[in-house]
């Protein structure tokens, strides 16, 4: 219900404003903020093969959903500034929900709020940031230079989580893709109080902090540092992070990171991982994954971009298993229209828990940008 009076709410507020200026913004109500709409469509066609049969499932894609947002900034003076931050999800057939058995699962959850937040910053003094959003360690496992994210990243579970898994007899094993596959990012978007300094040289460090999901008394929080920068045709950026919160009354770290760079040529490189350790289980989680990847002006389109990737997991199911999953990507920049058309296929094998057959997928659609 809250969530369908902010978007009615939104809705008439862009139908009241004047007009869209030249530069893509509306004046909203003579408070001196300058209000900007932005999101995407991101639609595609999932094939699978669980070793057993074949399905086709028509989807949105979880690794970069449908969304919408609204933006505003205002200046305070020469130094000061502040502004708010409102991004919906608007996700049907999410690729982290549909399965074999589930073709069109419920749409209770076709909106949800990804980001509602306010900050006020400065150049000296950084930025921070109070509401819904991002935490610090967010991210913190997913940069990635190669120009194929929309079709695949280090989180492998996302091009097709809610897919199940099945044994040697053709059986669901009531495991999932998702269930066995995790990048260890940090926390995700929360309620949080959040910092981020000022660039020094490229560098940046945030860290945040808010209450404990499962108990009001303890907090989360989390550090972060991130990098970018060039170096002689190279392109490089980074980040690494730390993470404490309580999961299901055990105390958890996590502590994860990424890489990748990009040289003139084309050629990328990108390499992520973390590890989780929670109080009272003996195994920590472990992720690993590295991506190579082209790209290049091939066409007049815009550019073309190409990648391999590999992913590894240990214990994310608790039994001492081990998940694997290889893909190979590519995308399709069209400029003119703000498009990338793209296809992946990827491959999904769990051992260590009995006889149980690899998923195979293959995502193809478009996401489009405005």
């Amino acid at each position: 219900m809250k969530t369908t009076l902010l978007i009615t709410a939104s809705l008439l507020a862009l139908g009241t404003a004047p007009a869209f200026a030249q530069d893509d913004t509306v004046a909203s109500g003579g408070t001196g903020i300058n209000l900007k709409l932005s999101g995407q469509v991101n639609r595609g066609v999932l094939f699978v093969d669980d070793g057993t049969d074949n399905s086709t499932l028509f989807v949105d894609n979880d690794n970069s959903s449908t969304r919408f947002r609204l933006t505003g900034d205002a200046d305070i003076n020469e130094d000061w500034r502040a502004g708010f931050n409102i991004e919906i999800q608007a996700e049907s057939n999410s690729t982290a929900n549909v399965s074999q058995t589930d073709p069109n699962p419920s749409s209770s959850d076709f909106l949800s709020e990804r980001k509602l937040e306010a900050y006020i910053e400065s150049d000296s003094f950084g930025r921070l940031t109070f509401g819904q959003g991002d935490t610090a360690s967010n991210n913190t496992s997913e940069v990635d230079l190669s120009g194929t994210t929309v079709v695949g990243y280090s989180g492998v579970e996302d091009t097709a989580g809610g897919v199940q898994f099945r044994d040697s007899d053709g059986a669901f094993i009531g495991t999932t893709v998702g269930d066995a596959f995790t990048n260890l990012d940090g926390l995700s978007r929360r309620d949080r109080l959040r910092y981020d300094t000022p660039s020094f040289g490229g560098l940046t460090l945030s860290a945040s902090v808010g209450a404990d999901a499962e108990d009001a008394d303890e907090t989360f929080y989390d550090v972060a540092a991130a990098y970018k920068g060039d170096f002689g045709g190279v392109q490089v950026a980074g980040a690494l992070a730390y993470a404490a919160q309580t999961v299901g009354g055990a105390d958890q770290e996590i502590i994860n990171g990424s890489f990748s760079a990009l040289h003139d040529s084309g050629f990328s490189l990108t390499l992520a991982g973390g590890n989780q350790e929670t109080d009272g289980v003996a195994d920590d989680v472990t992720f690993g994954y590295v991506k190579a990847g082209y790209q290049a002006d091939f066409t007049s389109l815009g550019k073309t971009a190409f990648a391999v990737d590999y992913a590894v997991n240990e214990n994310v199911l608790g039994l001492d298993d081990e998940s694997t999953s290889y893909g190979v990507l590519a995308v399709q920049n069209i400029d003119s229209v703000g498009t990338e058309l793209y296809a992946g296929i990827r491959n999904y094998e769990v051992e260590g828990i009995g006889d149980v057959e690899d998923v195979t997928v293959i995502l193809a659609g478009a996401r489009v940008r405005f």
